[in-house]
């Protein structure tokens, strides 16, 4: 069972949208068990950063560090656990509103299926992490790192307040509102066999996973195992070519094929803006402030 842990560390986001029933059902499900657990709530934002890093350093190997919430709370335990001196293995309970790694992996949402499926689990998986270092900041992110209008979004639902409860299509609304508040700008992508520059553009997508905003599917070839980015650029569009792509994004997965949208596969590369936008990492908000920013990948250990 389990492998080799014995004991659980349930880190739980209290804020996500089953948060607050969350600890209860944890309880009750684990009667049926006899490792040990414990409990930890997050009391602020990116608190779970602090507690994956600290449990990841300070306890034992035979103990297991499980996110619970919706993606933002897996993207701050990762990050907790890649910054900490031992690195270990990450699981997963979703109860968040998008849910777009849960929908990657095909993992169910129910939490008595869920910890059934950690807790039958034999040996780990190893997946890809997309890694970002900016001149504002260093970013992890497990299934998409973006700017432009999907960070308006993000903006836009955390301003509102309506993030709890947001969804696919939900998110799809906010991005007509998004539209007509995201000015185009230019940016530049190299690497060492890469080496473009863009005028106009409305979003710049790095995917590791082929969902993000709550189920769309931005990228549908998108492989966390396969060390590649897989990067999403859309060019300005009319109101009428906007309405044309997300139609093709819900009905046949095949806005790529569109004219003013571009993609490409990349192991790493930089990406440099004329002006700072806003951007999301895993559905949560980065600030206007990064001008240029260095996306790669890292392995990390995943218990799902």
């Amino acid at each position: 069972m389990a492998g080799n842990y014995t004991h659980l560390i349930f880190i739980v986001n209290e804020f996500s949208r089953k948060g607050k029933h969350t600890r209860k059902a944890i309880r009750d499900h684990m009667l049926r068990y006899s490792l040990t657990y414990e409990i930890h709530t997050t009391q602020y934002k990116r608190h779970a950063v602090e507690l994956a890093c600290t449990f990841s350093d300070e306890k034992a190997d035979d103990c297991l560090i499980i996110a619970v919430g919706g993606d933002g709370t897996l993207n701050e335990v990762v990050e907790g656990i890649c910054r900490s001196a031992k690195k270990r293995a990450v699981s997963y309970l979703p109860t968040g509103s998008g849910n777009d790694f849960a929908r990657s992996h095909d993992l169910s949402r129910s939490i008595e299926i869920s910890l059934e499926r950690i807790l039958s689990k034999a040996e780990e998986t190893e997946l890809d992490v997309i890694t970002g270092v900016s001149d504002a900041e260093n970013l992890i992110a497990v299934n998409s790192l973006g700017f432009g209008i999907d960070g308006m979004v993000i903006a836009k639902l955390d301003n509102n307040k309506k993030k709890k409860t947001a969804g696919k299509f939900s998110y799809l609304l906010s991005v007509f509102s998004a539209y007509f508040a995201q000015k185009s700008f230019s940016m530049s992508i190299h690497n060492e066999s890469l080496n473009l520059s863009f005028d106009e553009i409305l979003l710049i997508v790095c995917a590791n996973n082929k969902y993000f905003g709550g189920g769309i599917p931005i990228h549908p070839l998108a492989d966390p195992q396969d060390q590649y980015i897989d990067i999403v650029i859309a060019e300005k569009v009319s109101f009428l070519e906007l309405l044309q792509i997300l139609y093709r994004i819900v009905s046949s997965e095949s806005h790529l094929s569109h004219k003013k949208i571009h993609a490409y596969r990349v192991k790493s590369c930089t990406l440099k803006f004329d002006t700072p936008q806003y951007g999301q990492r895993d559905g949560e908000i980065i600030d206007k402030h990064t001008h240029s920013i260095t996306i790669d990948t890292v392995k990390q250990h995943f218990w799902v």
